[in-house]
C-alpha cells in the first residue's frame, strides 16, 4: 500500500484529536478501570498538551493516508530519545503507532514501521525503539523487526494491574 506521510501542525489540531481518538478507542477500552481512556485521550490528545508538542521540533505528529485520501493512521515519534537503559542515546523513538479500525490486521502498521525505520535512518539514527504492554502486538513488532530488550512497567492508577507489565522493543539500523 502506498502512504502518504503529512506532518500535522496545530493547524490540524482538531483533526490529529479525532484521528487519535478514532485509533486508540476501538482497540484499548478493555486495559483501563472507568474513566482511564478518558484520561489517556486528555493526556495524549488534549488542546493544552498539543499546544505544547506540535511545534516542539523533536516531537512528530505524522498523518498516513491511502492513494484514495483516507486515513489509515497515526504516528507520534520522539526524534531523538536515548533507550531508558541509556545505551543508545542516538534513536528515534516510536511512541504512538494507531490504525484506523478498517486497516488492523493488514500488514499496514509493518508498512509504517518500516516507514518509521527509513525516516530514522535518513536523520541518521542507529535505533528505532518503543514500548509495549506484555498483551500488546509484541508479535507484530517482533515480525517488523523488533527484539525485546527488556522489561518495563507501566505505572498508572487507571490501568489494570495485568496490563502495567511490558517491553522494551529494538530495531537496530544499518547506517
Amino acid at each position: 500500500m502506498k502512504f502518504h506521510i503529512q506532518k500535522l501542525t496545530l493547524d490540524d489540531l482538531s483533526l490529529l484529536q479525532y484521528v487519535g481518538r478514532a485509533t486508540y478507542e476501538p482497540y484499548y477500552p478493555h486495559i483501563w478501570k472507568p474513566g482511564g481512556v478518558e484520561w489517556f485521550i486528555e493526556k495524549c490528545f488534549g488542546t493544552e498538551v498539543l499546544k505544547n508538542e506540535l511545534p516542539d521540533p523533536n516531537i512528530e505528529f505524522l498523518l498516513a493516508t491511502n492513494s484514495g485520501g483516507q486515513i489509515v493512521g497515526l504516528l507520534k515519534l520522539i526524534l531523538l530519545k536515548s533507550l531508558p537503559d541509556g545505551s543508545i542515546a542516538n534513536a528515534l523513538y516510536l511512541e504512538k503507532i494507531y490504525l484506523m479500525p478498517d486497516y488492523f490486521g493488514k500488514g499496514v502498521g509493518r508498512e509504517l514501521m518500516s516507514w518509521v525505520a527509513n525516516r530514522a535512518m535518513q536523520l541518521g539514527r542507529e535505533a528505532v525503539w518503543l514500548l509495549v504492554m506484555k498483551t500488546g502486538p509484541v508479535k507484530a513488532y517482533e515480525r517488523a523487526g523488533f527484539e525485546n530488550i527488556g522489561p518495563t512497567r507501566f505505572e498508572n492508577d487507571f490501568l489494570l494491574e495485568e496490563e502495567k507489565d511490558g517491553r522494551v522493543m529494538l530495531r537496530k539500523l544499518v547506517t
